[in-house]
C-alpha cells in the first residue's frame, strides 16, 4: 500500500498499541510515513515496534499516559524533536451502561480519555504544527470519531455524548486551524473488530444486532474489520488527496446510519 503524499510525512497516532490505534500505525508507515506511536502500554508498544520495524518500516514510540497531569508538558517536549504533519487522535474508552446507572468514575474515565485528554493531545501537536510551518504542505488532524458521533444506542449515553463532542471539535477546530494550512476531520467507524469492542461482540445477541443494523454485512464479513478503515484513513491523512476536505467526517458503518 503506498501513498505519496505521505512519504515522508511524520505522522503520530494516539491509542496506538492494539486495534485501530496500531493497525493506523501500520497503515500509515506502509504508505511511507514516520510514524510515532503514543500509548499507556509499553511493553505492547514494544512489540509493534518489533513488527513494524521487522518489515523495514519506520515506526517508533512514547509511552504516555494521556490522561497524567503532566501529559500536555510531555508531548510539548516529544513535539518538540518530532513535528507532526499528521496527528491521529485515536486513543479512546468504553464504559456501557443505562443512563441512570452511569457511576462518577465512569463517567469521568471515559469524559476524561475521549474528550479531554483528545483536546488537549491534538492542542499540543496544533502547537508544534504552528511553531514550525510547513513549506508547501497542508498538514492534518484526525480524531478518532464514531457512528455514535451520529447517532445512538441504549446503553452508551457517557460514549455517544464523547463522539458528539469530537465531532463539534472537529468542526470548531477547522475553522480556527485553516488559516495554518491545517485540516481538522474525523473518521466514524461503525462496530470494528478490536480488543475495545470484543467484550461486546462476544455477546452473539449484541453481534448478530450490529449485523443485522448494517445494509453491507453479508455472512463472511458480518462486522466490520479493521481493513476496512485504511482507505478513508489515508484519503484524510494525505493532502494530496483531500487538501479541500476539513471540518466533516467520514463515516464508515456498512449504511447503519442511513436509515
Amino acid at each position: 500500500m503506498n501513498s505519496s503524499g505521505l512519504s515522508g510525512q511524520r505522522v503520530c497516532v494516539t491509542g496506538a498499541s492494539r486495534g485501530i490505534g496500531a493497525r493506523a500505525c501500520e497503515v500509515l508507515s506502509k504508505a511511507g510515513a514516520q510514524v510515532l506511536g503514543i500509548a499507556r502500554s509499553q511493553g505492547e508498544l514494544f512489540d509493534l515496534r518489533e513488527r513494524l520495524t521487522g518489515q523495514g518500516l519506520d515506526f517508533d514510540f512514547a509511552a504516555l499516559d494521556l490522561t497524567a497531569t503532566d501529559a500536555s508538558q510531555r508531548l510539548d517536549s516529544l513535539f518538540a524533536g518530532f513535528v507532526p504533519d499528521v496527528f491521529v487522535n485515536n486513543a479512546g474508552a468504553t464504559r456501557p451502561a443505562a443512563f441512570q446507572d452511569v457511576s462518577l468514575e465512569d463517567f469521568d474515565r471515559v469524559m476524561g480519555l475521549n474528550v479531554r485528554a483528545g483536546f488537549f493531545a491534538s492542542q499540543a501537536a496544533v502547537r508544534a504544527m504552528i511553531a514550525n510551518p510547513a513549506s508547501g504542505n497542508r498538514r492534518a488532524i484526525i480524531h478518532l470519531g464514531s457512528m455514535l458521533g451520529e447517532v445512538a444506542l441504549p446503553g452508551r449515553s457517557v460514549y455517544a455524548a464523547t463522539k458528539h463532542a469530537m465531532l463539534g471539535l472537529t468542526k470548531a477546530m477547522a475553522l480556527d486551524l485553516a488559516a495554518h494550512g491545517i485540516r481538522v476531520n474525523a473518521l466514524g467507524p461503525t462496530y470494528i473488530e478490536t480488543p475495545l469492542t470484543e467484550p461486546l461482540l462476544n455477546d452473539p445477541a449484541f453481534r448478530q444486532f450490529v449485523s443485522d443494523r448494517m445494509p453491507l454485512s453479508v455472512p463472511d464479513r458480518p462486522i466490520g474489520q479493521l481493513q476496512d478503515l485504511d482507505g478513508a484513513l489515508l484519503f484524510l491523512a494525505d493532502s494530496s488527496l483531500s487538501g479541500l476536505v476539513t471540518g466533516t467526517s467520514v463515516v464508515v458503518d456498512g449504511g447503519w446510519t442511513a436509515q
